[in-house]
């Protein structure tokens, strides 16, 4: 189940079988959360449209009732796929966001392979 999840994800092609029975647990798990955390938040940005409109009309609505209450206490992200999603926080000493991002590029368009990647991403605090 975890290798299907893995070759049907962007970094799919970067994982032949072969490569993927000789790669270390803990990476795969790191990768997974990355996938996972990497989906939520696109679910999150894709849905953050509805999420405002859906809010505004649920207090149109609640204008349109006549009632003498107060509205609900509701915001956008009451309404978003994954509410409780917080960007992960990185304490470590390795690379930051912006230089995460163009390495993610460069794995994407196979300019370099998945494990260089892996290497310059994770701190040797993270190993243990």
């Amino acid at each position: 189940m975890v290798y299907l999840r893995l070759r049907t994800s962007p970094l799919g092609p970067d994982f032949p079988r072969d490569r993927f029975l000789r790669t270390p647990i803990r990476l795969i798990r790191w990768v997974m959360e990355r996938l996972d955390n990497e989906e939520q938040r696109q679910a999150n940005t894709a849905s953050i449209t509805e999420a405002r409109v859906a809010d505004l009309l649920l207090k149109v609505a609640h204008g349109f009732s006549g009632s003498r209450r107060s509205p609900p206490r509701t915001s956008p992200k009451d309404f978003l796929p994954y509410p409780g999603w917080q960007p992960p926080s990185t304490t470590s000493t390795g690379p930051d966001q912006p230089t995460k991002f163009v390495l993610g590029q460069l794995v994407q368009t196979s300019r370099i392979p998945l494990h260089v990647f892996l290497g310059l991403v994770t701190s040797p605090e993270s190993d243990s």
